[in-house]
């Protein structure tokens, strides 16, 4: 009976020593994907904006991709939020991308 103790209290901690390291993995996991959310959903807004993008001109669409590319690629520091928001409300965007930026900056904000 003894022999059954001992292998249960090894195997409770084994199993606990394993938690805690999938503790502090996930917790990693997390706090990384927090530090790069802002390029993640900048580089989705990119993506959705160049897939919206036609052979006529639009000068608003393309200095929104120029900023999203120059900030992706670390010309700049910070995200141009005013101008993803100046263009999400302009009549030029369409109703699918309107709702991608919405979201993409609901996502950074919150």
């Amino acid at each position: 009976m003894a022999n059954f103790w001992m292998n249960f209290a090894i195997e409770i901690a084994v199993l606990s020593f394993l938690g805690v390291l999938y503790y502090f993995y996930q917790k990693r996991k997390i706090l990384q994907y927090e530090e790069n959310k802002v390029p993640l959903v900048m580089n989705y807004i990119l993506e959705s904006c160049l897939s919206h993008k036609t052979d006529s001109p639009q000068p608003m669409l393309d200095t929104l991709i120029e900023q999203l590319d120059d900030f992706l690629q670390k010309k700049i520091m910070s995200p141009p939020l005013a101008l993803l928001r100046t263009y999400a409300d302009s009549n030029d965007c369409t109703p699918e991308l309107k709702l991608i930026i919405h979201e993409g900056l609901k996502e950074i904000n919150e």
